[in-house]
């Protein structure tokens, strides 16, 4: 659906002054090739050009990976923004004020007090890293150093040191011309006791910058033993810590993102990129929280975890799994030796050794499987017993009965209990659930009859017809409103086409012509996008378009018909064998399955009545 707060026709004036040519090729190399432009992809690695521009339907689509869209899908991708905010990117980028109800008095004043808060951040980040240049700032260049970070990274991640005083900065920021209350908004300044002093001191700085390139807050870590260890800025109306991940703004530039890694520590992130591994991030030394693990979808479902190898840590990593799997993502953990971090790893075991790791990560499940083991002594019986059905109660959760087999044989192997028997406990445990109130999951081998006659009931003739009837509505509004015409209460079976059937509907309603980028607009959910982009570039070849419409809907009709004869036959073998052959129903639906194959017969297929 498009967003609430931006009208349509703002919408469709922003998509129209940015030409999509122009946009990407701001982004990536396009050569012309026939009536479209042809680059590398974006989304993808290749050697041989197949991502494509159509300047005419203002669509890019890759033959290699799927990716489609129109312009506004292509900023979002690119810079990782929600649709909205890509509207209002493309609207700035063309010098288009926004609509009135965003341009509030109060709305354009609070965003110019946020921009002030980053200026802050950012000539405060510069002073620290001024700072840890000078002489005042030699024992924190001396500790990086021995850390072992050189002064390329130093300068690649903004580091900085804040001076041994109570009031260094809090001057410093003052003396270029901000206000003391936005300094205190900002958490750089504490107010206590009718007091300001500077929040970090003698600390080394790490400036933390959100996914957009701002410096948001800070983190300030000690060079002694002094605690606390680490320090992070206060909330503000620019920082929440449970919304940013440092090194992301870094991690996001390399093209194209094939897996993040999460570590605990800025350090952790440092060395990884030191050592070539530009794909880690780390959650500010707090729990994963749902809103970093959707941050991290945006860019890539492939999910490494490389927390300490201590218990803290592990425990932290069984934290942080369900919550990135109910994002979406794909998990693994790297399984780091016991009382190390990745910054340990690297400067003490070297690249190749971490690569292992890497190459080693186990999956969500096994992680869970395998930390539940160690709390259990597989020697005695009553507690082989009961780490067997907690582990039932993990793979409860495996939606994929072929992955589940595989951790039942797993788990036979570890516990000597027979498969069928752990089917058996899982079936009950599910069962108990269920009645719970719990969400209720196919277990063991179960089949989804349902699904199965579906997909031996979907034709692919049909959903051909599906597509070529939607390409064909783009055309004109004139084509649209004739298709609609004769689909009467035809429907069709694929969700995504049904979906862009009511997208046809809703824009004639308004007199609107069904373009395919504008239909795009309605369309931000990333699969469905891809697969509707592929229908918009067929390339259909016919001698008479009436003709050619009537043919697909023919085939329509066919597949309704013979769904509806499936059916029906199921329905009859049913009553039959439940002995009511002979009720008024069973003859009532018998009458029905002759009518279709009367029909059928007369349109050529040739099938005989029932009875």
């Amino acid at each position: 659906m498009l967003s609430n707060f931006l009208p349509e026709d703002f919408i469709e004036e922003v998509r129209i002054a940015n030409d999509i040519t122009d946009v990407i090729s701001e982004y990536i190399s396009l050569r012309p090739r026939g009536r479209n432009y042809f680059g590398l992809c974006p989304f993808h690695n290749e050697k041989t050009p197949s991502f494509s521009v159509d300047p005419q339907k203002q669509l890019y689509h890759c033959f290699g990976c799927g990716e489609g869209g129109n312009v506004f899908n292509f900023i979002m991708a690119q810079e990782r923004l929600d649709f909205v905010d890509s509207v209002k990117f493309l609207a700035e980028r063309k010098g288009i004020p926004l609509p009135g109800t965003l341009n509030s008095v109060q709305d354009e004043e609070a965003k110019r007090q946020r921009q002030v808060l980053y200026n802050i951040n950012r000539t405060a980040a510069m002073y620290y890293h001024h700072n840890l240049l000078s002489s005042e700032g030699r024992s924190a260049l001396e500790y990086l150093q021995s850390r072992g970070i050189d002064n390329k990274t130093i300068r690649t991640f903004g580091l900085g040191y804040s001076p041994d005083s109570w009031n260094s900065t809090m001057n410093y920021l003052l003396d270029q011309g901000f206000d003391e209350r936005l300094l205190i908004q900002t958490g750089l300044v504490v107010e206590k006791d009718k007091s300001t002093y500077d929040r970090f001191r003698n600390r080394v700085m790490f400036p933390i910058i959100d996914y957009r390139d701002r410096v948001v807050g800070f983190g300030g870590r000690v060079m002694d033993d002094s605690v606390p260890k680490y320090l992070n800025s206060s909330e503000s109306p620019i920082f929440n810590k449970s919304s940013v991940l440092f090194g992301l703004n870094l991690a996001k530039k390399q093209r194209p993102i094939d897996n993040l890694i999460i570590v605990e520590g800025y350090l952790d992130v440092i060395t990884l990129y030191e050592f070539g591994f530009r794909n880690a991030v780390a959650s500010l030394g707090t729990a994963l929280t749902h809103e970093q693990a959707k941050l991290l979808r945006r860019y890539t479902p492939n999910i490494y975890i490389a927390y300490d190898g201590d218990i803290a840590g592990q425990k932290a990593t069984a934290r942080g799994l369900d919550i990135l799997k109910d994002a979406g993502c794909n998990v693994r953990v790297i399984m780091l030796p016991k009382g190390m971090d990745p910054d340990d790893i690297l400067r003490k075991q070297g690249i190749e050794y971490f690569k292992k790791l890497i190459n080693n990560a186990v999956s969500l499940t096994d992680f869970k499987l395998e930390m539940l083991r160690s709390e259990y002594d597989l020697n005695n019986q009553e507690e082989k017993v009961e780490f067997a059905t907690k582990a039932a109660e993990i793979l409860i959760g495996l939606e994929n009965p072929l992955e589940r087999d595989i951790y039942i044989q797993k788990l036979n192997t570890t516990t000597g209990f027979r498969p069928e028997l752990i089917y058996r406990l899982i079936d009950q445990l599910d069962s108990r659930g269920s009645r719970l109130g719990l969400k209720r999951k196919s277990v063991g081998n179960n089949r989804d009859t349902t699904n199965i006659s579906k997909a031996r009931l979907r034709l692919p003739a049909n959903i051909k017809a599906e597509k070529h009837l939607i390409r064909l509505m783009t055309e004109s509004e004139e084509m649209a409103k004739k298709i609609l015409s004769q689909l009467d209460d035809l429907e069709f079976e694929d969700s995504i086409h049904r979906e862009v059937i009511d997208i046809i509907k809703r824009l004639l309603e308004k007199d609107i012509e069904p373009h395919p980028a504008q239909i795009l607009n309605y369309v931000q959910e990333h699969p469905s996008r891809g697969k509707i982009t592929e229908i918009f570039k067929l390339e259909m070849e016919y001698d008479n378009v009436d003709k050619y419409i009537k043919d697909c809907i023919d085939e329509l009709r066919r597949y309704q018909l013979e769904k509806r004869a499936n059916y029906l036959k199921e329905q009859i073998t049913k009553m039959e064998l439940e002995g009511e052959s002979g009720s008024p129903q069973y003859w009532k639906l018998v009458e029905e399955l002759n009518a279709i194959n009367r029909m059928n017969k007369l349109g050529g297929t040739g099938k005989e009545e029932v009875m």
